[in-house]
């Protein structure tokens, strides 16, 4: 079994062990080694894994110099601007690698990863996981073999609320900018990240590649009113080869509507849910449909490393080198919208709930999200009230963000 490392034990660091003990059922994978640099707070949990035979550090440098003895693969489920300079450290010390999405807030950070890949011959796969679903991979061997024809538009909705209780998880939550480093975790590049990422992917018809940007026209919206980041978000990418993709998230609203692509080619079109049915209906009057085949995509991330690792697969599905012009979409969206600006309070309605977590709710935010979508405009375009136009954004040459000036860094 392919021997993984995980940097944490808590929150989503506890995903991971949970999906390499499954792992371990059917002789793939196993949990070789885990970091706990909070040994007081975590000395129980540390305690029963170091029992079960898992090695345990306390230290990142040591896990690494050590680590060749007990872990093959180290996974980073780390805060978003870490996954650049904890990735290049394993990797410089010869450790394969995967990265939590996303695998980084800026485009100079990737570009040091894909470096540092190429240089010491590691792999850095991303955790993106829906690349590893049956689903997006399907489509994209259709799309690659023309069967769709030229892909012409691409768009995706998605509605998840999210509490106080969300944004007070850790001290980066919500943020653009944590203890001076950029984070940008919004939707687009966190919670509802995945989902931006399908659609750059399936908008090459090239295997294995995401399509190539040339513009991001991007607004970025707060209704949630302590937070810096943005919570509601509307983009339009155009790709190099023609196709455009329109994204619509929030955090904000009512209920929960799980994230909904279509897609439109000269041959045929499109739709698919999250963890649904997808549906393709070709212009010659022939439809498919297909699901995951309850193929779960989260385990499919590190049994895809563990294959890699074992020479089964040339590489991950998912790497720093393949998911860059998502980094430059998010980045292209900052640099469009300028600033987040913040919805006007007479339009934001936050209250306590029976269970006591402060919501926020921005008024009338799904049905402006589905006219959106609908329409394919951004939001002003559509002429709401509250709306703030922008321009697009080139992204031809681009090799580093800085926030913009304009960028709130404090609530």
């Amino acid at each position: 079994m392919v021997r993984f490392g995980v940097v944490g034990i808590r929150n989503y660091a506890g995903t991971h062990i949970n999906n390499l003990r499954k792992l371990e059922k059917e002789g793939i994978a196993k949990l070789g080694a885990v970091l706990v640099t909070d040994q007081e707070k975590n000395g129980e949990a540390a305690l029963r894994l170091q029992q079960q035979g898992v090695r345990i550090f306390d230290d990142y440098d040591d896990m690494l110099s050590q680590g060749a003895k007990c872990f093959d693969v180290i996974s980073l489920p780390t805060s978003i601007h870490t996954h650049a300079p904890m990735a290049i450290r394993s990797m410089q010390a010869g450790v394969n690698t995967l990265v939590e999405k996303p695998p980084a807030p800026t485009i100079q950070d990737l570009d040091r990863m894909i470096a540092v890949s190429r240089e010491t011959g590691k792999f850095c796969a991303v955790g993106f996981q829906f690349i590893h679903s049956v689903t997006i991979r399907r489509l994209k061997e259709i799309i690659a073999s023309g069967a769709l024809g030229e892909i012409k538009d691409l768009a995706c909705k998605a509605y998840w609320p999210r509490v106080k209780s969300y944004y007070a998880r850790n001290e980066w939550a919500g943020k653009t900018i944590c203890h001076g480093h950029i984070v940008l975790d919004g939707p687009i590049n966190n919670a509802l990240a995945h989902y931006l990422n399908n659609m750059v992917y399936l908008a090459s018809p090239v295997p294995d590649q995401q399509a190539e940007i040339d513009t991001v026209q991007a607004e970025l919206y707060r209704g949630h009113t302590y937070i810096q980041a943005e919570d509601t978000s509307c983009l339009r990418v155009k790709c190099k080869n023609g196709a455009t993709i329109h994204f619509y998230v929030t955090h904000c609203s009512k209920s929960t509507f799980n994230p909904y692509m279509e897609i439109t080619g000269t041959k045929g079109s499109v739709v698919w849910l999250m963890n649904e049915n997808t549906e393709i209906a070709y212009k010659d009057g022939r439809r498919e449909t297909f699901d995951n085949n309850g193929v779960d995509p989260w385990l499919e991330v590190f049994r895809t490393s563990a294959r890699a690792f074992r020479g089964e697969l040339e590489k991950p599905y998912c790497r720093v080198d393949n998911c860059r012009s998502f980094v430059l979409t998010i980045n292209g969206a900052y640099e469009s919208s300028r600033k987040v600006h913040p919805v006007p309070e007479r339009f934001v309605n936050e209250f306590v709930n029976d269970r006591g977590e402060l919501i926020t709710v921005v008024e009338g935010i799904e049905d402006i999200m589905d006219q959106a979508f609908s329409s394919r405009k951004l939001l002003s375009e559509m002429g709401v009230e509250w709306s703030v136009s922008t321009e697009p954004f080139s992204m031809e040459g681009y090799t580093e963000f800085k926030l913009p000036s304009e960028m709130d860094t404090c609530v």
